[in-house]
């Protein structure tokens, strides 16, 4: 199977972006939730199926996919008859992760690894809903430096309520190996993170969180400019994006979150990988405050420059994005719900 050598984000040494088969992403936990409603589609290089819950019996569930304001997704991947499963980020809170696991009627028992975009409770405070049975071996979890566990200010009230830290005990415990690298990796030979992500171009740092060095987090292992503060606003430094690269399509990015940028995460993602197809770019783009307006819309005329085969906006993106989008670009654009279940190949 073919690869392509690569340089690390900050130019130390070389790897290698492998081409997988198929790919598979599984929306386990969103914002929205949608019924029975909207119908399956097969697109050239994409089908997407949507999945409630089956029925028990000819009979429907009382119960139902949970939605919340976090994300969770399951990446299945395949590469010359070798399967991988990823877990890109852990959700909100562990009751919807069991919850929606168990409607979904999916099987964790077999996941390679992990990989945590950046340390927001949206994002890791579902961890301890997807290994209910202790003890299990260690799930390797791909974090983009020591920032992922420290304390965090949330700037949504007044006064702003602490988010509190990543426990790395609690992560252990619960079936995960914390493995901290701010360099591009590759995950299973089949998938690859973009390391750090630079900021360049018009996109900035936006992140409605301060962060505390010290608390929860190693002050030496951080950057020398930051282990001496108590407080400071939160950059997002560590922040990771998850891509693959597909037989014949190109590369599909995971942007989770895009704190530092979703174009900045894409132009990352092709630089590490030397591929500049981009297939699709799946995840929260967060074009909300304290972002724009005039921010969203530029960022879809952005991607209309990258031109990739498939806009995924799910999370924190944002109405206006998704709504100017929509009016520049629908062929692009695919809405997910939880449940989702959103097939890449080259049939």
């Amino acid at each position: 199977m073919a690869a392509f050598a690569i340089g690390s984000a900050t130019g130390r040494g070389l790897t290698a972006v492998p081409v997988v088969d198929t790919l598979t992403l599984q929306v386990l936990v969103d914002n929205a939730t949608f019924g029975p409603f909207l119908p399956d589609l097969v697109l050239p290089g994409l089908s997407v199926k949507r999945h409630t819950g089956d029925p028990v019996g000819g009979v429907m569930s009382r119960t139902a996919l949970h939605a919340e304001f976090g994300l969770s997704i399951l990446a299945t991947s395949r590469r010359d008859g070798s399967t991988a499963q990823v877990l890109v980020d852990f959700g909100y809170s562990p009751e919807a992760v069991r919850n929606n696991l168990a409607m979904l009627g999916i099987d964790l028992s077999g996941l390679d690894a992990a990989v945590l975009s950046h340390g927001h409770l949206d994002h890791y405070g579902g961890f301890r809903g997807f290994f209910p049975d202790e003890p299990r071996p260690q799930v390797p979890l791909y974090v983009g430096g020591e920032e992922v566990f420290c304390e965090r200010i949330a700037l949504i009230g007044d006064p702003p309520p602490i988010m509190g830290t990543l426990d790395r005990a609690a992560l252990a415990k619960a079936g995960f190996m914390a493995r901290i690298s701010p360099e591009p990796q590759i995950i299973k030979q089949q998938a690859f993170s973009t390391g750090v992500i630079p900021l360049a171009g018009f996109e900035r740092a936006a992140i409605p969180t301060q962060m505390r060095p010290g608390r929860g987090c190693d002050r030496n292992a951080l950057n020398p400019s930051k282990r001496h503060l108590d407080q400071l606003p939160d950059d997002g430094e560590h922040e990771l994006a998850t891509c693959y690269n597909v037989k014949n399509l190109g590369l599909v990015v995971i942007a989770s979150c895009s704190h530092r940028g979703v174009i900045n995460s894409v132009r990352q993602a092709q630089k590490v990988s030397g591929i500049d197809k981009v297939h699709a770019v799946v995840g929260g783009f967060h074009l909300v405050r304290p972002r724009t307006e005039d921010e969203a819309r530029r960022t879809v005329a952005e991607f209309a420059t990258i031109d990739p085969t498939y806009i995924v906006p799910m999370h924190c993106t944002g109405d206006v994005f998704i709504q100017e989008a929509m009016r520049v670009m629908p062929q692009k654009i695919i809405r997910p719900y939880v449940g989702t279940e959103l097939q890449f190949a080259d049939w």
